[in-house]
């Protein structure tokens, strides 16, 4: 987890917006402003879950062009085959 220093942010929203949050933080028996900042955690997660699966998304692109057009079945199947030759390597080696 990232630094944990926490910070206390003023906003000003309008009136219906406070009671609808309240109503939804009662609903759960939590205090208003700790269900606000479990909104605000939550939008900023999912920020990042979007960025990391770009970034999954890039790298598999940049693999398939690398590797030519290969499907993840087969991209599994070359791993595998590499973590068997390596354990195989490991294990001779630990005999020695």
């Amino acid at each position: 987890m990232k630094d944990m220093e926490l910070k206390r942010i003023n906003i000003k929203i309008p009136a219906y917006i406070q009671d609808y949050y309240k109503a939804q933080a009662n609903r759960y028996s939590v205090p208003y402003t700790n269900y606000i900042a479990m909104v605000l955690t939550q939008i900023y997660e999912k920020d990042e879950e979007k960025e990391l699966v770009k970034e999954f998304n890039q790298v598999m692109k940049q693999m398939k062009e690398m590797s030519g057009n290969v499907t993840a079945e087969e991209m599994i199947k070359q791993m595998q085959d590499i973590i068997l030759k390596i354990d195989k390597l490991e294990k001779a080696g630990s005999q020695k």
